[in-house]
């Protein structure tokens, strides 16, 4: 019988989105210096890097394992 560990499955996601929120956050990083050297508000894109930073702090539990092994990045950011 196979049987799955929840959390190395949840763990397994996480870093999967880790992976994935990395060129995005990448481009914000360029948007936050261009941004500044042109003296425009910064905050839209802390936001965005804060969000993206706090996806794998995200609960996972509530999730079924069908859906926890097809979430991505843009259904994780809406998770509450």
């Amino acid at each position: 019988m196979i049987t799955i560990n929840r959390n190395k499955a949840e763990e397994a996601v996480r870093e999967r989105l880790r992976q994935e929120r990395e060129p995005r956050m990448l481009a914000l990083d360029v948007a936050y210096m261009r941004a500044l050297e042109l003296g425009e508000d910064t905050a839209a894109i802390v936001a965005n890097k804060q969000a993206l930073r706090g996806v794998t702090e995200k609960d996972l539990s509530n999730l079924q394992l069908v859906d926890l092994a097809e979430l991505d990045l843009a259904a994780a950011l809406s998770l509450p």
